[in-house]
C-alpha cells in the first residue's frame, strides 16, 4: 500500500498537463492528479510514470472529456450489468426452487465474478483514467454542491464513485464467501410449529405448516391476531424466536418436522453459537477490507457514508425521535385496549389498528392460492396489478415485458439489473398449494422493488444515475405496493392507503431492530478478537438494552429479546436501517401521492435517479428526510381516537 507520489510531483504534474493544454482546466486537473495519486502505488511506476502518465490521459477539453465519459458510460452497462447477470446465474441454485440442491451450489454461489475486477482495472490503469478524470467527491461535498449539480455533473460524481476502494481479488472473494454462506444458512432455517409444544402435549398448527425464520415466523404471529386461543399459540412461536436468538433451541428442530419440543425447556444439544458464527465471519472478512478503505475505515462507515449517503448519528437520531416521541406510549395503550389485556413482546408485530372487520385469512389464502398456483401466474398478472394502481396500459405493459419472475427458496427477493438488455427478476414462494395471504403480501413488496427497478435503469437519462439513493428509497416504494395488497386482490374492503398508526408502530419495531444492529456493530468493532460465543452473548445484551430503553417503559416488560430475532442481522451486514428509513420515506411519498394514484407519480419520483438522498426528497416530495410529518399525523390519530 505504500504511496510513491509527493505533493512537488503533483505540481510538476498538473504543470506539466496546463503547458501542454489550456490553463483554464488547471483547477481540474488539479483535482483529478491528486485522486489519481492517492491510489497510486510502488508497484504502478515511478513518479515520472506517473507524472507521464497523467499528461497523456488527463481530458483537458470539454469535447475530450465528452468523448471520455461516453466512452466510459458505454464500457460500464456492459461491465457492471454482465457481472450482475453472471452472478444471478451462480446464484440460481441457491435462490430459486427448482428441485434438490446440488452439492456444487455452495460452490456456485460463494464464487464473485467480479472479485478481481479491482485488481485488473488497477492493473491495467484504467481506474487511474477515471480517477483523473471525473474524481471522487466526498459525501460533504456531495450535501454541499450536489444542489446546484446539473444531472450530467452528478452522474459524472457518480462515475467517480466507482473504484473507490482498490482491494486486492482474495479479500474481496472472501467477503463473497462469507456472505453466501451467510445466506446459504438462512435459507435454510425453517422451522415447523406443529413440532412446538407448550405445556400440553397437543399440537396447536398445522402439520404441514413450514415457516422460514424469521420472516413467516413473524408474519404467523400477526395473523393469528382475532384468532381463537390466539395469545397462546403466539407465545409459543415467540418463545420459539428467542431460542433462535440464544442458541437454545434443538439442533433436530431446524427444518425439520419430526422433533417435538418445548422452548420454555432446555434442550440437551442446542444450535449455540452456529448463528453467529456466520455473522463473524462476515465481520472478519470486513476487516479485511477495512485496510483497503481509508477513508471509510470501517463496514459502519462505508455503510453510512458511502452506501446511504447520510452520517451515522442522523440516521441514530431519525430513530431515536420516533422511539422517545409520547406517541409511543400513547399507540401502546391503544394496542393494550385492543387486545384487552398487557402487551407482550411480540406485540410489537400488532398491526389492526383500524375499526371495522379483520379480513378473514383463510378466505385470503383461498382468493391468492386459486388465483397464483405458481410463480408464472403472479407474473402474468402484473399487467392487471399495475392498472390496479393507476398505471397506464402502455406503461403498465412496459413495466411488465421487463420484470420476470421464480419460485424462490427463500422468503421473497427483487432482484435488480445493471444493463438495459437484461430484467428485473422478482423471486417469490409458491408452495405446492399455491401462494398464500402472507406470501402474496411479501410478491408485493418485491414487486415494487421491480418497478423502482425497471423505472431507474430502463427509465433513465444518464446510466450513472441509475438506481435511487439508497436502499431505503426502493423499500419505500416496496412499502407503498405492500400497502395496496388488498386493492390488487379486489377487496371492496381495502384500505385506501397505509394505516397512519399501523405504519408509525411498524416504524418503531423495525427502528429498535436497527438500532439493535447498529449498536452490535459498533460492538465488534470495539471488540474484533471476539469470538461466538461472546457475540452471542453482546446480541442478546445489545437486543435487552435497546428494548429496555425505549420499548419497556410502554410495554411493561424488560429483558425482551424480540429485537435480535431478524435473520438479516446475519446474512445482510448493517442492512437493516434501510427499512426504517425506507418507513419514514414512504410516509412522506404517500403524503406527497394523496390524492393521485400510485401509477401517475412512480415514474417521476423514480427517474430522479442516485441524487444524494435530502436533494431526491426535495425534489420528489418537496422536503428533506424527517418522522415529523408521521409523528403529526399518528397524534392527530391517538387523538382523535381517545388516547
Amino acid at each position: 500500500m505504500t504511496k510513491r507520489i509527493d505533493d512537488d510531483t503533483i505540481e510538476k504534474t498538473v504543470n506539466a498537463i496546463t503547458e501542454a493544454g489550456q490553463p483554464d482546466c488547471r483547477d481540474r486537473a488539479l483535482e483529478g492528479v491528486r485522486c489519481a495519486a492517492s491510489y497510486w502505488r510502488e508497484e504502478d511506476g515511478s513518479s515520472d510514470e506517473f507524472s507521464a502518465f497523467c499528461v497523456r490521459h488527463f481530458a483537458c477539453s470539454e469535447r475530450e472529456r465528452d468523448a471520455l465519459f461516453g466512452r466510459l458510460e458505454a464500457l460500464s452497462e456492459v461491465l457492471y450489468g454482465s457481472m450482475l447477470a453472471i452472478g444471478k446465474q451462480l446464484e440460481w441454485g441457491v435462490h430459486v426452487d427448482q428441485g434438490p440442491l446440488l452439492p456444487a451450489d455452495d460452490i456456485l454461489s460463494a464464487w464473485s465474478p467480479g472479485a478481481h475486477l479491482s485488481d485488473d482495472l488497477f492493473g491495467n490503469k484504467l481506474a487511474f483514467v477515471i480517477h483523473l478524470n471525473f474524481p471522487y467527491r466526498s459525501l460533504q461535498r456531495k450535501l454541499k454542491e450536489g444542489p446546484s449539480w446539473t444531472r450530467r455533473q452528478w452522474a459524472e460524481t457518480r462515475l467517480g464513485d466507482t473504484l473507490t476502494e482498490r482491494v486486492p481479488a482474495d479479500v474481496s472473494q472472501r467477503l463473497a464467501s462469507a456472505f453466501s454462506a451467510a445466506q446459504n444458512y438462512i435459507m435454510g432455517y425453517n422451522l415447523y410449529p406443529a413440532a412446538l409444544r407448550d405445556n400440553g402435549d397437543d399440537a396447536l398448527f398445522p402439520e404441514d405448516k413450514r415457516l422460514l425464520m424469521h420472516w413467516n415466523m413473524r408474519d404467523e404471529i400477526k395473523a393469528q391476531y382475532g384468532r381463537q386461543d390466539a395469545t397462546r399459540r403466539q407465545r409459543l412461536l415467540y418463545a420459539a424466536m428467542e431460542r433462535v436468538v440464544d442458541g437454545g433451541i434443538p439442533l433436530e428442530a431446524i427444518d425439520t418436522a419430526s422433533h417435538p419440543w418445548n422452548p420454555s425447556k432446555q434442550s440437551t444439544q442446542p444450535e449455540g453459537n452456529r448463528r453467529y458464527e456466520f455473522m463473524l465471519d462476515i465481520f472478519r472478512a470486513e476487516r479485511g477490507l477495512d485496510q483497503w478503505c481509508p477513508d471509510n475505515p470501517s463496514l459502519v462507515a462505508r455503510r453510512f457514508n458511502v452506501d446511504r449517503e447520510i452520517p451515522e448519528k442522523d440516521v441514530e437520531r431519525l430513530f431515536h425521535e420516533l422511539l422517545s416521541s409520547p406517541a409511543f406510549g400513547r399507540a401502546a395503550k391503544l394496542v393494550s385496549s385492543r387486545l384487552e389485556r398487557p402487551l407482550e413482546p411480540f406485540d410489537v408485530w400488532y398491526r389492526d389498528f383500524e375499526e371495522g372487520q379483520k379480513p378473514d385469512e383463510a378466505e385470503l389464502d383461498a382468493l391468492t392460492r386459486a388465483r397464483y398456483p405458481d410463480a408464472r401466474a403472479f407474473k402474468n398478472d402484473i399487467p392487471r396489478i399495475l392498472d390496479v394502481l393507476g398505471f397506464d396500459k402502455a406503461e403498465a405493459a412496459w413495466l411488465a415485458e421487463r420484470i420476470e419472475v421464480d419460485q424462490a427458496r427463500g422468503s421473497g427477493h427483487a432482484m435488480p439489473a445493471a444493463m438495459r438488455s437484461d430484467k428485473v427478476r422478482l423471486r417469490t414462494r409458491v408452495p405446492k398449494a399455491g401462494m398464500d395471504y402472507k406470501g402474496f403480501n411479501i410478491a408485493c413488496h418485491e414487486l415494487g422493488h421491480n418497478v423502482e427497478q425497471v423505472f431507474s435503469l430502463h427509465g433513465m437519462d444518464e446510466y450513472f444515475l441509475a438506481s435511487v439513493p439508497n436502499t431505503a428509497f426502493t423499500e419505500a416504494f416496496a412499502f407503498v405496493f405492500q400497502a395496496r395488497d388488498l386493492a390488487i386482490l379486489g377487496r371492496d374492503d381495502a384500505p385506501v392507503g397505509p394505516s397512519v398508526l399501523a405504519d408509525y408502530w411498524a416504524s418503531c419495531e423495525i427502528a429498535g431492530v436497527a438500532l439493535t444492529d447498529m449498536e452490535l456493530w459498533n460492538w465488534m468493532y470495539a471488540h474484533p478478537d471476539c469470538d461466538a460465543r461472546a457475540l452471542r452473548e453482546a446480541a442478546m445484551s445489545i437486543a435487552r438494552s435497546v428494548w429496555n430503553r425505549y420499548f419497556a417503559p410502554a410495554f411493561g416488560v424488560r429483558d425482551a429479546l424480540m429485537l435480535g430475532t431478524y435473520s438479516h442481522m446475519i446474512e445482510h451486514a448493517m442492512y437493516l436501517p434501510d427499512y426504517p428509513l425506507g418507513h419514514i420515506i414512504s410516509f412522506q411519498i404517500e403524503a406527497a401521492m394523496k390524492g393521485k394514484s400510485v401509477g401517475s407519480q412512480m415514474g417521476r419520483m423514480c427517474r430522479l435517479g442516485r441524487l444524494s438522498p435530502n436533494q431526491w426528497m426535495r425534489q420528489a416530495v418537496g422536503s428533506d428526510i424527517s418522522v415529523e410529518p408521521m409523528l403529526t399525523a399518528a397524534l392527530a390519530e391517538l387523538s382523535a381516537k381517545g388516547f
